[in-house]
């Protein structure tokens, strides 16, 4: 049995988180169609369409009260 050891000087990565934007218009409500990691991906999706981007507010709301302590 071989057990790998954790390599020393390598920091842990988390994957990124894909629902950190949402898309968002008449079509979609809100929040909207939340499974965008990155803002480019969500204006790429968005492009030639009346929807935009916006932060979920999930996250948003998250982030803020982890600041504030």
């Amino acid at each position: 049995m071989l057990i790998a050891a954790p390599q020393r000087g390598r920091s842990y990565i988390p994957p990124a988180r894909q629902d950190v934007f949402c898309l968002q218009g008449r079509t979609w409500g809100y929040p909207g169609n939340c499974q965008f990691s990155t803002y480019d991906q969500c204006m790429a999706t968005a492009s030639g369409t009346l929807a935009y981007c916006g932060m979920n507010p999930t996250y948003a709301f998250q982030r803020q009260g982890a600041q504030l302590r």
